[in-house]
């Protein structure tokens, strides 16, 4: 008899081993395709139904298998020519960002910067460490552009993940009668689970202020645009602290806003440079009192949950994906265009506080993240 099949398409990554356990407790035959270098694997564990793309021809002739779905994991050219080995079965796209942002961003003129972080140069918006790299990189991302719109248009049935202004980004400018389906990875252990819940929003330290800018290195935060704002609200006559966690993303940005940031505001500038392990993360969160986002896309999801759970003051870019989600939450937040106003670096009220804690842990919940999981695999 003939095993029934869910096809996954995957890279080695660190945050699919949950997956796959969590996966397996709602179905039991998985077979996941691993795209990219060949094993050993970093995060992935080799086993019977982990296998290498290269290995799919000597795999599908030594088993008698039947496929009623494919998942891919993080939509890429090299997982849409392999399309082709597959049947024409419902199709789930468990979308991860950059498989639609670079797109955007590349061939449809999706801004992603402010004018102080924009990228100076030709094409200075596409990867690439010269000029004939980033011109041949954009002719590649154009070619593939047409590509990946064929094929959303003709193969995507599921489009799966939490944001649902990302789906309507996807709609807007590649067509697709896909439909979405939330879920959400939910990447952590149970015990790192547990310590976020366990989070108590009206447990600040007194005393000065703490500030986080962002959460990465990362040119999408706009860094340069929102230390030049602050820079005007006389924040150095204030008994507090500028958080900038830079331990990873584009290191000429990093750089600039280093120096940017210790220009403006001296001492009061405290850029993290190595990387922090999660519980280190999550106390230093726990303790902020303010934190800006400068990015439009989504990202910075888990920390942003996060910081509405510990009760954090949230000012998001006014032209964030995220915010329609939020509102619909029911969420309290602001953004840049309240920055400087009466009370702006009060704290929230107990209320507002007890509100965002509560829907922020409801989305970390198990109850939430096994409704995720059987949208999608139910």
């Amino acid at each position: 008899m003939k095993n029934d099949l869910y096809v996954h398409l995957i890279q080695d990554e660190k945050f699919l081993p949950p997956f796959m356990d969590r996966a397996q407790r709602i179905y039991e035959d998985h077979l996941y395709v691993v795209f990219g270098p060949k094993p050993p694997y970093k995060s992935l564990e080799e086993s019977d139904n982990v296998i290498h793309s290269s290995q799919w021809d000597a795999y599908m002739a030594s088993n008698e298998v039947s496929i009623s779905r494919v998942y891919i994991h993080y939509l890429t050219y090299q997982k849409i020519k392999f399309f082709k080995n597959l049947p024409n079965v419902p199709v789930y796209w468990m979308f991860y960002g950059n498989d639609l942002y670079e797109l955007l961003q590349t061939v449809k003129g999706f801004g992603l910067y402010e004018k102080e972080d924009s990228p100076k140069g030709l094409l200075a918006h596409v990867r690439g460490a010269s000029a004939m790299d980033r011109i041949k990189r954009w002719l590649t991302i154009s070619y593939y552009s047409r590509i990946f719109a064929k094929f959303v248009r003709s193969n995507i049935d599921y489009f799966c993940f939490w944001n649902p202004h990302d789906f309507e980004l996807l709609q807007r400018h590649y067509g697709s009668s896909a439909q979405l389906l939330r879920f959400q990875y939910g990447a952590f252990q149970q015990s790192e689970l547990d310590g976020i819940l366990e989070i108590d929003a009206d447990k600040k330290d007194s005393g000065k202020i703490k500030l986080l800018l962002n959460h990465s290195g990362s040119v999408s935060g706009n860094h340069h645009h929102l230390i030049e704002l602050l820079d005007t609200f006389d924040l150095n006559s204030k008994d507090m602290e500028l958080v900038a966690p830079l331990s990873y993303g584009d290191q000429h940005h990093i750089d600039s806003v280093l120096e940017l940031g210790k220009n403006k505001f001296g001492e009061k500038f405290n850029p993290l440079m190595d990387f922090m392990k999660r519980d280190a993360y999550f106390k230093l969160l726990s303790e902020i009192d303010i934190a800006i986002f400068g990015h439009r896309r989504q990202e910075a999801g888990n920390a942003l949950f996060i910081l509405f759970i510990t009760g954090s003051k949230i000012f998001l870019n006014p032209k964030s994906v995220l915010i329609p989600f939020l509102k619909s939450e029911g969420y309290v937040f602001y953004t840049w265009d309240d920055i400087g106003s009466e009370g702006w670096l009060e704290p929230l009220s107990k209320s507002d506080r007890d509100n965002n804690s509560s829907l922020g842990k409801r989305q970390f919940s198990q109850e939430r993240v096994w409704e995720n999981y059987h949208n999608v695999l139910d």
